[in-house]
């Protein structure tokens, strides 16, 4: 049995906590990097699926909470005033399409992405919400039980890629989420690990606010000043936490979990995947221009992960006390002052950095959440509330024709007009740019197919 009552507490191999977390064998939901590797081997004998799309890589980018489509990206200046709001929409680089005001850097950049209108479902729960966006499945419970995290939930997109194993070339993890999991009341939502696909495909969550001086990466010890000796040592509690983890998982399968552990220390040793955590390594001026805060840095390191060779980077905005996407009260004051600022700058950033460095034609941005907000503005606190039946995101990259907008809302944007995009069909697209199939089929912790996606991708989105 293993005991966690304090930092010098030992397991029944004589391991202490201590050092199981400087080894970083257990990450927060007991992520194991060899477990991850292990993983990839056990779905090396899927069949790869041919290609579909151009991307190599995936960087979602999620405004937890839900922003207003009304306020940024649909907006419906001839409807009344109670709908419309306080914001006036200006004109961007394309002829024809506009956007708010207080987007002034990405209404500039209008020709690097495309804005989709018609992203649709009829969840208004947020955590649930959150799960049918960044699964592709409809949370199959009671909606209150999405709150928390199990191991009964679907896969995120990302730990499905990983299951799928159709990127196995490189010593960096498929998935990382970027800066830490929503936990906005206290628990971790359903939808952000691998689910009932095993911790072997949970993502890399490093945890800490890159944004700091003193960011040092919590999964697996990733500090950019590890010495060789320490991975050394690092390599022998790597193997020993392996001792540890057959013992408590009592793992019957015919061969052994070294040439893991192995692969494990690898991608220490390597330095590369520490790299692209060494924010201190990025220039001033760059990081200025994403913004010097908690989510223009998740961004920075988003495509530094990008660079790296992850395949699909999940970062999301973390509400911190009011400053959230969830604007029940005083919606525009929140999006004019906190929200739709440090958003303009550091996805502005982004569109242009990734363009400098070649990275779009083979990576897909998407900036999404998990719904929209209601037509109707409260008058009693000038607020939005939840509204899943229209709502907007963005998409560049991979071969998306940009400086266009696909679908359209009503007139007063309660609904989907033309282009309908459901979650599911949402998930299939971003396998389809990714290569995959969404018909791929992987196994379950208790041995069962299951298909990863059930929707149909949107090829017209590349039309």
């Amino acid at each position: 049995m293993l005991s966690i009552n304090g930092p010098t507490a030992r397991t029944c191999q004589g391991i202490t906590r201590r050092q199981l977390l400087q080894a970083g064998g257990l990450g927060l939901l007991g992520l194991s990097l060899p477990g991850l590797l292990q993983g990839r081997a056990n779905a090396a004998g899927t069949p790869r699926p041919r290609t579909f799309g151009r991307a190599r890589s995936c960087l979602i980018i999620f405004l937890s909470g839900g922003a207003s489509h009304h306020d940024t990206f649909d907006m419906k200046p001839d409807a009344p005033a109670e709908i419309r709001g306080e914001f006036d929409p200006i004109q961007t680089s394309v002829p024809g399409i506009q956007i708010c005001e207080h987007l002034p850097l990405m209404a500039e950049r209008a020709h690097k992405y495309a804005i989709v209108r018609s992203l649709s479902h009829r969840d208004t729960n947020h955590p649930s919400g959150c799960y049918w966006m960044m699964t592709g499945h409809e949370y199959p419970r009671a909606s209150g039980l999405s709150e928390n995290l199990s191991r009964d939930d679907h896969p995120h997109l990302g730990s499905a890629l990983t299951a799928v194993g159709n990127r196995r070339d490189r010593a960096v993890p498929t998935f990382v989420t970027v800066p830490d999991y929503i936990a906005v009341n206290g628990p971790i939502r359903a939808g952000q690990h691998a689910g009932f696909l095993g911790g072997r495909y949970d993502p890399l969550v490093p945890r800490g606010n890159p944004n700091s001086e003193e960011f040092a990466p919590a999964d697996l010890g990733l500090v950019p000043s590890v010495s060789p000796r320490r991975l050394d040592d690092r390599r022998g509690l790597l193997a020993a936490v392996g001792q540890q983890q057959r013992h408590l998982a009592q793992i019957a399968e015919g061969r052994s979990m070294d040439q893991f552990y192995q692969r494990a220390y690898d991608v220490l040793a390597s330095g590369h995947t520490q790299r692209a955590f060494d924010m201190a390594a990025e220039p001033d001026r760059v990081r200025d221009r994403y913004g010097r805060n908690l989510f223009g840095q998740s961004i920075l390191l988003g495509r530094r992960l990008i660079e790296a060779g992850v395949q699909l980077v999940h970062v999301n905005w973390i509400r911190i006390l009011e400053a959230g996407w969830d604007t029940h009260s005083e919606n525009f004051s929140n999006l004019k002052d906190k929200l739709l600022p440090p958003t303009d700058v550091a996805i502005s950033a982004l569109l242009d950095d990734m363009e400098s460095r070649g990275l779009m034609d083979d990576t897909l941005v998407i900036v999404m959440g998990e719904f929209g907000r209601s037509p109707q503005i409260t008058r009693s606190n000038a607020g939005r509330e939840h509204w899943p039946f229209a709502f907007s995101i963005l998409m560049a990259g991979a071969g998306i024709p940009t400086g266009r907008v696909y679908g359209s809302s009503d007139r007063i944007g309660a609904y989907v007009r033309d282009g309908r995009i459901t979650p599911n069909q949402f998930a299939a697209t971003i396998y389809h740019a990714l290569g995959v199939d969404p018909a791929s089929q992987v196994t379950t912790t208790i041995d069962r197919p299951w298909q990863i996606c059930d929707g149909q991708p949107v090829t017209e989105l590349w039309g």
